[in-house]
């Protein structure tokens, strides 16, 4: 005889083993008992979850010989024959491929004719939302008044895509995802009725590897005994033939990282990759690990919540005492956020050694008071710098020799964190508080430093940048404005020629040879409507060229004349406020660094 999976040996027959949906079979029971069966049906959930079996079982119910009844005898003709998919007035129908409006017809043609055999005909279609629009429409009537002795039960796993007109007739039943527990709980029985052995890990890491999935447990577990042959399931045995790290790795990945050991963090990708575990797989388990650290620091009801054996949880909340709740769901949020990376990397153990080794070497929480506090001091020490100034000596006080020339006082400096210019308007200043410790490096110079990486080329070469005259100039950025006016995307272009020669009726603008730019404003429209524009501006007819020599590389465009004036402000702003003074106090003090300086927007 061949081989019946686990899957299929163990489905269950009746409300009573169905796992998991107790909210289903209580309803279904009742309505049975009661007479109030509806008769259509619509059960709606993910994968394997048990939406065809309890299909099954109601069809079992309604057409057993001494039913129909909530408990169905499993003896008779018809409920061995459901089981089996042999019987002949219960017709189960794939809607993958049973989708056109004919199919649907030829069902309706037989639907007034009686049961040859059994109490009712019911039809279970499973994967209802393939069906076709037009077969919908010719469902609709017959769904809303068939006749008594037809049931339709309906099993989707993307309700979404069903028609309203379709959910409105017919009640809905949602299956849920089997909780942890209750797969290993069924798995437990599964194994002692085929009398083999398996410790409480192993079934752990099957029932989270099935992800809520009765069916796909099943499956998992007949690969692992496969593999295992005679001997006992143990978690570690588990845990290598799926891939998957067992419960002790991420415990033990989880404190090096709360504990700042990077090494060790290392040392365990390292131990995984050598004996082949998905590291993808790794990634996603220890993602659900450091949210389960969260739940059982916050929550009173984490038992509840996590559905974990007691030793486990005793484990996990004694792992998570030694960190605060807010600095284990930042921990959460950092791998969250490089668990994508890892899982979509070609390099994914990379990715994942990096993301552990800088959440362990996080730089500690400071609290909001401790923070203030600082700052307060701050302010204590700026302002008794300023009152402890020597005075300057009263003309004709012996001292005023002794003291040499009068220092000028210094104005007050504005707040930490803003700069002030009269001509340009307010300056936006950013201090960061490093990742890594700060090197002992004395913050002006970690200041000048930053900034001069930060000016660009353009203001080291402005010097070897020719220039038109000014009043060239001017009437260049006349013509361009008044271009840009008219059509802004011929505007956009010119910002980026060279003026190169400005006589009277001849405007030469230079691109580099092969510009795309040039391209396109090669057309003859185009050079038309400069020529125009030039003409209106310098109140003579004026005609524009373009040379594509590369004679001209090192005359301005306007816009990398904005460019560089802006790299200067920056440059001129960012040296401001590295030497004021509270700035400069306020980095010492508490680490920082100067980040960036933003200048204020124009209009």
């Amino acid at each position: 005889m061949s081989y019946v999976v686990l899957a299929r040996k163990w489905r269950p027959q009746s409300f009573d083993d169905l796992v998991g949906q107790g909210h289903v079979a209580r309803t279904l029971a009742n309505a049975i008992a009661t007479g109030r069966v509806a008769h259509a049906f619509l059960f709606t959930g993910v994968r394997g979850v048990g939406k065809t079996t309890s299909a099954r079982i109601l069809a079992k119910a309604l057409n057993c010989e001494v039913g129909p009844t909530a408990t169905p005898c499993l003896k008779c003709n018809p409920c061995r024959e459901i089981g089996d998919g042999t019987a002949v007035d219960v017709r189960e129908i794939d809607a993958a491929s049973y989708t056109g409006i004919d199919d649907v017809r030829k069902l309706q043609e037989g639907l007034p004719y009686r049961p040859a055999r059994d109490r009712y005909k019911i039809f279970i279609v499973d994967e209802v939302h393939m069906l076709s629009t037009a077969a919908w429409n010719a469902f609709l009537k017959t769904l809303e008044e068939p006749p008594p002795h037809v049931k339709f039960i309906f099993a989707t796993t993307a309700v979404n895509k069903v028609p309203d007109t379709i959910l409105s007739r017919c009640q809905r039943f949602d299956f849920k995802l089997v909780k942890v527990n209750d797969i290993a709980g069924r798995l437990r029985q599964v194994l002692e009725a085929e009398g083999i052995s398996a410790d409480d890990e192993s079934l752990r890491i099957l029932a989270r590897e099935a992800a809520g999935s009765m069916r796909d447990a099943m499956s998992l577990l007949d690969q692992v005994i496969a593999w295992s042959g005679a001997e006992a399931l143990s978690g570690e045995a588990v845990a290598r033939v799926l891939g998957v790290a067992d419960a002790s790795v991420l415990h033990g990945l989880s404190r090096a990282v709360l504990r700042g050991d990077a090494a060790q963090c290392l040392t365990i990708v390292g131990q995984l990759a050598t004996f082949g575990y998905g590291l993808g797989h790794v990634a996603r388990d220890f993602l659900a690990e450091l949210r389960a650290l969260v739940v059982a620091h916050v929550s009173p009801d984490a038992a509840e919540l996590l559905s974990l054996p007691d030793a486990e949880l005793r484990e996990l909340l004694d792992i998570a005492k030694a960190a605060t709740a807010e600095d284990l769901s930042r921990l959460y949020l950092g791998f969250s956020r490089a668990f994508d990376d890892v899982t979509r990397s070609s390099q994914p153990r990379a990715e994942l050694e990096m993301a552990l080794v800088r959440l362990a070497r996080r730089p500690p929480l400071v609290a909001v008071d401790e923070l203030l506090a600082r700052l307060h001091a701050l302010e204590r020490r700026v302002s008794g710098a300023a009152s402890s100034e020597p005075k300057r000596p009263e003309r004709g006080d012996p001292r005023a020799q002794a003291a040499g020339p009068a220092r000028p006082m210094e104005t007050p400096l504005p707040k930490v964190g803003a700069g002030h210019d009269p001509a340009r308007g307010s300056v936006e200043t950013i201090l960061a508080t490093p990742r890594e410790p700060a090197p002992s490096v004395a913050p002006v110079t970690r200041a000048e430093a930053a900034m001069k990486a930060e000016a660009p080329a353009l203001i080291e070469d402005a010097a070897k940048i020719s220039v038109l005259d000014e009043p060239s100039l001017a009437s260049w950025r006349r013509i361009v404005a008044a271009v840009a006016c008219e059509q802004p995307h011929l505007g956009s272009m010119l910002d980026h020629g060279a003026p190169v020669e400005f006589v009277r009726g001849r405007v030469v603008v230079a691109f580099a040879p092969g510009s795309f730019l040039a391209e396109q404003l090669k057309a003859a429209t185009t050079l038309e409507a400069l020529e125009r524009a030039a003409s209106a501006c310098l109140f003579e007819p004026t005609v524009v060229v373009l040379d594509l020599s590369g004679m001209h590389g090192g005359v301005a465009s306007l816009a990398s004349l904005r460019a560089t004036e802006e790299a200067a402000r920056k440059a001129e702003a960012r040296q401001s406020v590295a030497e004021n003074a509270i700035v400069r106090a306020a980095i010492e003090m508490l680490g920082a660094e100067l980040r960036d300086v933003r200048l204020p927007t124009s209009g």
